[in-house]
C-alpha cells in the first residue's frame, strides 16, 4: 500500500465511531447507473493550458471509481483502468459525453485484488491494441482492440522496482517503443526504462535511465504528443481530511533520453487552486482542429466517499514552431 493510501485508511478509520465492526461483507452494488454531471467553472488557466470542460461521475455502483490510468480509443472513446482490474468507457460526441460503461479485463477475473490493480495503460492508435502495467506484481499485460486477453510479460528491468510504486506511468511513442516511469524514488531520482519494442514480447532490448522528477511530487501517469514529446502527469499528497493533492505536468523529449543517465524536464503547468482539486493519476492527449491538443485527465478517488473521480478537459496550443522542428527530425 502506498503511504498516500495508508494515511487515507488511517483517516477513514479514525472517522469511524468506536465500538462498529463490519461481521459480514457488505453486499456490492454492480448495477446502479452512473450520472455524468458538468462542473460549472469560470476561465481557468495554468500556463498555457485553459480548463475547457470539467465532469464529475456519481454513482452508488461499486464498480465505479480508483481510476488511475486513461487512454483514448476507437471514435474517442474515452476508457480509463482502475486500481480494482476494472474499466469505464465513456462514449462521447464533440464536447458532450454521452454515456458510460462499466467492465473488467478478463485476464483480472480470477485474480486476487492485489494482482489486477492497473496503474497505466497506452494504446497503439494503428491497431487499438492495448497495454496495461500493473503495480504489485510489476507485470505489462497486451490486449487486442476489444481487450481480449493477449499475453502477458514480468520484463526484467523493471522487475526490481518497488511493488506497490511500480510501472505507475507508461506510454507507447509513435515509433513503436514503450516508456514507463516508477513511482519511486530513489537518491531524488525515479527509476525508468525505455523498450525498443513491446515489452510482453521475449528478448526486446532495452535502456534504463532515470527521471529527475519534482520535490514533493510522484510521477502517476504519461502521454505522447503528435510532436513525440512526452507529458508526464506528476501529483503531490498532504494529509488532511479531505486530503490534499496538488498537480503538476512536465514535458519531455523521449529523444534526450541515454542509458544510465537522468531524464531532465520542463515544467508545463501546475494546477492551482481555481481548478477542481482531486487525486489525479490519469492524463491522454489528442490532436484538435487547428493545431490544438487536448489534454485529457482523471481522478482516483481511491473509493473514498469524500473523493470525486472527476474528468477534465484542458485545451492547449503548443509552440509551432517546436512541433515543426520536431517533424524535421
Amino acid at each position: 500500500m502506498r503511504p498516500y493510501r495508508l494515511a487515507l485508511a488511517l483517516l477513514v478509520a479514525a472517522g469511524l465511531s468506536p465500538g462498529i465492526l463490519w461481521r459480514d461483507e457488505p453486499v456490492r452494488d454492480y448495477q446502479a447507473p452512473v450520472e455524468i454531471v458538468p462542473l460549472e467553472h469560470g476561465p481557468v488557466r495554468a500556463g498555457p493550458l485553459v480548463l475547457d470542460k470539467a465532469w464529475e461521475f456519481r454513482s452508488e455502483n461499486d464498480a465505479l471509481g480508483g481510476y488511475s490510468a486513461l487512454i483514448l480509443g476507437e471514435g474517442g472513446q474515452i476508457v480509463a483502468g482502475s486500481d480494482a482490474g476494472r474499466l469505464l468507457f465513456v462514449t462521447r460526441e464533440g464536447d458532450t459525453l454521452s454515456g458510460t460503461r462499466l467492465d473488467h479485463f478478463v485476464a483480472g477475473l480470477d485474480r486476487d485484488k492485489l494482482s489486477v490493480d492497473i496503474e497505466s495503460m497506452t494504446v497503439d492508435p494503428s491497431t487499438g491494441r492495448v497495454w496495461a502495467g500493473f503495480e504489485n506484481t510489476n507485470a505489462i499485460q497486451r490486449y487486442s482492440a476489444d481487450f481480449d486477453f493477449e499475453a502477458e510479460a514480468f520484463p526484467a528491468p523493471i522487475g526490481g522496482w518497488s511493488e506497490n510504486s511500480g510501472p505507475e506511468s507508461m506510454a507507447r511513442l509513435p515509433d513503436g517503443r514503450f516508456l514507463l516511469i516508477a513511482e519511486q524514488r530513489s537518491g531524488g531520482v525515479h527509476p525508468a526504462v525505455l523498450f525498443e519494442g513491446d515489452p510482453t514480447l521475449a528478448g526486446v532490448e532495452y535502456t534504463e535511465f532515470t527521471y529527475a522528477g519534482l520535490d514533493g511530487y510522484r510521477p502517476v501517469d504519461l502521454a505522447v504528443l503528435p510532436d513525440g514529446r512526452a507529458l508526464i502527469l506528476m501529483r503531490s499528497f498532504s494529509l488532511g481530511l479531505p486530503p490534499k493533492f496538488g498537480t503538476a505536468i512536465m514535458i519531455a523529449d523521449p529523444a534526450q533520453i541515454r542509458p544510465g543517465e537522468t531524464w531532465r524536464y520542463e515544467t508545463l503547468a501546475e494546477l492551482g487552486p481555481s481548478f477542481p482539486s482531486e487525486n489525479y493519476e490519469g492524463i491522454a492527449v489528442e490532436e484538435a482542429p487547428e493545431g490544438k491538443v487536448n489534454v485529457w485527465l482523471i481522478s482516483d478517488d481511491n473509493f473514498a466517499s469524500y473523493q470525486r473521480t472527476l474528468l477534465l478537459k484542458l485545451g492547449w496550443q503548443p509552440d509551432k514552431s517546436r512541433a515543426r522542428q520536431k517533424a524535421r527530425e
